[in-house]
């Protein structure tokens, strides 16, 4: 009835002050027709796109319009304001609803919001919810993205994530086995260049590694079996016949992986194959 009333007449007074504000609240992205005239029984959409508490004015040239378009006896056009129904997105509301993904996210690790900065209002259906998309492994400033169904609007959200990782408990030279010099620690992965190791044994240092920084994959390889300059055996097979020398590898090997090795007696670079017992096994040509 207030509807009814708020409208009529709002179109049979043609002069209103400019200090009246008369705003209609409609569920629909759409704004009808019977919005405006709820018995005219036409159900004609007059505008459309509306976002949750997105309001939209309908002049007085628009009023003119609708009342000459569908003949509508006894209005004068003044001006409306409508307005899509909708929840306001607080910032204690997103602090919440972030946590609760962040839990999810890194279960087990330890996220903490520092800070929101939300540059626009943002309004959802409470009924309907709204998406969040946050980007993973990412922390400092990170932008996030909420999504009503209607708009997308990106918010900055501070992340601070700490986690128990390996750091260099004294310091590791280049070549060094890590496994006896990394203990964890609870560190803030925001200072850390690169993935963390997972686990130090069986691994050496790639690089020096000073105290106290963390130990990532890049700054690591996988201990070979034997590094270059090993003196190794030589094994040619040809056929039934089998020959050995000498020979000294030119890198690093692993069992089972092709590596190049120096023959001492005649300085040729072969290529071969390393097993056990320190032997590359060369297919004879």
């Amino acid at each position: 009835m207030f509807k009814n009333l708020l409208v009529i007449a709002f179109f049979l007074i043609s002069a209103m002050s400019a200090s009246a504000y008369n705003v209609i609240e409609i569920e629909s992205e759409c704004i009808m027709l019977e919005d405006i005239f709820p018995d005219i029984n036409i159900k004609d959409e007059l505008y459309c796109g509306l976002d949750y508490g997105e309001e939209k004015v309908v002049n007085r040239q628009m009023a003119m319009y609708i009342i000459n378009k569908y003949n509508i006896q006894g209005a004068r056009p003044g001006e409306v304001t409508f307005r899509r129904k909708g929840t306001l997105l607080t910032e204690d509301r997103l602090q919440r609803d972030v946590s609760e993904i962040l839990s999810i996210m890194y279960n087990g690790m330890d996220v903490v919001i520092d800070s929101i900065r939300m540059g626009r209002e943002f309004y959802f259906s409470e009924e309907k919810g709204y998406d969040i998309d946050i980007p993973k492994r990412r922390f400092g400033n990170v932008a996030i993205s909420v999504d009503n169904g209607v708009r997308k609007y990106n918010y900055t959200v501070s992340l601070t994530a700490y986690d128990e990782i390996y750091v260099a408990s004294s310091s590791i030279r280049k070549g060094e086995d890590i496994s006896k010099n990394v203990a964890k620690e609870r560190y803030d992965l925001s200072r850390v260049r690169g993935e963390p190791i997972s686990d130090p044994e069986g691994f050496i240092a790639t690089r020096n590694i000073s105290a106290g920084r963390p130990v990532t994959t890049s700054e690591v390889m996988k201990k070979p079996d034997a590094f270059e300059g090993t003196s190794v055996m030589l094994v040619y097979d040809s056929g039934g016949l089998s020959v050995t020398t000498s020979g000294e590898l030119m890198e690093d090997a692993t069992i089972g992986k092709n590596v190049r090795v120096k023959n001492t007696s005649s300085g040729k670079i072969v290529r071969g194959t390393y097993r056990q017992g320190r032997k590359v096994f060369v297919n004879a040509q």
